[in-house]
Parts: C-alpha cells; sequence; structure tokens
C-alpha cells in the first residue's frame, strides 16, 4: 500500500507482519522486508519480538525455510491493531469530508444547482462519494468532463464522463475543476471554447 502521508510506525509494521503471515505463512524475510520497507535482517529482528510476545512461532521445515505461524494470541493482537488503524483512518478521512462539504456548502451559497465535474479522476470520485452521502442538498452532478478519449463514453460512480465538446448539451449552471495536477491546462481549455469564466470554480485554487 503506498501511502504518502504516513511514515511507517513500528505498531504499523507489527500488523503488517501479522497480517501477512496469517495470510501466507511460507512468506520470506525478503517478501516481508518489502512489505515494511526493511532489510530481511531487519525482519528477523521483528520476528524475533513478536515470537517473544507469543504472536507467532517459527516453524522450521529445513535450515533456510522458515514458516511463520501466528497464534491465536497474535490473531487478537492483529484485529486490535486493525481496528485501532481504522479508527485512525476515519478520523482523518471525517477531517477530509469536511473540508469537501465546506467548499460544497460555499459553491451552493453562490446558487450553484447543476453543476459539471471537469476532471473524471481519484478526486472526483471522492467528492461524488460525499455528495452521494448527503441529503436534502440541492446540489447535483450532471456528468463528467474529461479530456482523456478513453474514459469518455463510460462512468464514475455512476456519472457519465463526456467530452468538451459535449459540455454545451447540459443545462447547468457551473463547472468545478477537481483536478490538481492539470488544473491550468483545465482552465486554458474552457479559455479556449468561450466558457465563462465565472461560472467556473476550482476545488484546489481560489
Amino acid at each position: 500500500m503506498d501511502m504518502n502521508f504516513f511514515n511507517p510506525t513500528a505498531l504499523y509494521k507489527e500488523l503488517l507482519l501479522l497480517q501477512e503471515t496469517e495470510k501466507n505463512q511460507n512468506i520470506t524475510q525478503k517478501e516481508l522486508g518489502d512489505l515494511i520497507g526493511a532489510a530481511p535482517s531487519m525482519v528477523n529482528i521483528y520476528i524475533n519480538g513478536l515470537e517473544e510476545k507469543s504472536y507467532l512461532k517459527r516453524e522450521y521445515i529445513s535450515a533456510k525455510t522458515v514458516n511463520y505461524i501466528i497464534t491465536p494470541k497474535g490473531v487478537k493482537r492483529k484485529n486490535y491493531l486493525a481496528i485501532t488503524y481504522l479508527d485512525e483512518l476515519l478520523k482523518l478521512y471525517r477531517l477530509a469530508e469536511e473540508n469537501v462539504e465546506n467548499f460544497l456548502l460555499r459553491i451552493e451559497n453562490k446558487g450553484y444547482r447543476n453543476i459539471l465535474f471537469y476532471g473524471a479522476g481519484e478526486v472526483a470520485g471522492i467528492i461524488l462519494a460525499i455528495i452521494k452521502g448527503r441529503t436534502d442538498k440541492p446540489l447535483k452532478v450532471l456528468a463528467l468532463v474529461d479530456d482523456d478519449k478513453d474514459k469518455q463514453g463510460n462512468e464514475l460512480a455512476g456519472y457519465k464522463i463526456i467530452s468538451r465538446e459535449e459540455i454545451k448539451e447540459y443545462k447547468h449552471d457551473g463547472i468545478v475543476v477537481t483536478s490538481y495536477t492539470f488544473e491550468d491546462e483545465i482552465m486554458g481549455r474552457l479559455r479556449e471554447i468561450g466558457y465563462p469564466m465565472d461560472r467556473v470554480e476550482r476545488f484546489f485554487g481560489v
């Protein structure tokens, strides 16, 4: 799992080691090292610690082959770490959700009701998921605009992905730019087609 906002803590590494050995007792130290970003020698130190706490036990198949068996105590520990980790992730999700909700309320207060998203990527998907969870709110997303021809005609979270040329076919109040990487390019493309800039909102911009 690629994570940009977290440095793997000892507890997170412990969770990964217990989880992976439960799934595959034949996993190697090198594979475990790749998983937690540590050298095999360091993995051995972690395994020793888990074994001392009776979370794991080694089963020697040969001089070079070792199985790692998670114990009932280890399963209990893994489940505790997993639920604690999930609790922290949910707190962070709620923080991000609050930021999205504040943005949505701001554009609603400007009078937007029927909008298009420009950028059918992960950001749009997250915002759409939050919108779907709202109740008694006036904002409605009609479709998503994207310049990637491979995406056009498909759907994201149940919303149709359209081309820039199709914007005029939708009766809408404005466009929300949901791309961080291509925000400037999108703004330029909207200017090229003469789209009124006072009807453009940028999720990442001001």
